[in-house]
């Protein structure tokens, strides 16, 4: 599917294409209740909620999870 731009659009910087966009996804997402969500997307939320269940002490929070991969990404190859 090939959405066309809207008037103006490609005239603009990157970083304004970009803040465009997240403009857009802002507004889409005020609603969360009416964005689609793939059956797969669910299974695997509530394979990872069995999961965390069955064992809390495995899991990290999403803090740690972020930290490690900056730090990572930070690590010269």
């Amino acid at each position: 599917m090939t959405i066309p731009e809207p008037p103006g659009f490609a005239e603009l910087s990157k970083r304004e294409q970009v803040r465009y966009l997240q403009d857009l996804w802002d507004r889409i997402a005020e609603r969360p209740g009416e964005l689609p969500v793939p059956e797969s997307h669910l299974e695997l939320a509530e394979e990872r909620l069995a999961g965390y269940r069955r064992d809390p002490n495995r899991s990290h929070s999403a803090f740690n999870i972020v930290d490690s991969l900056v730090k990572r990404a930070k690590k010269p190859r």
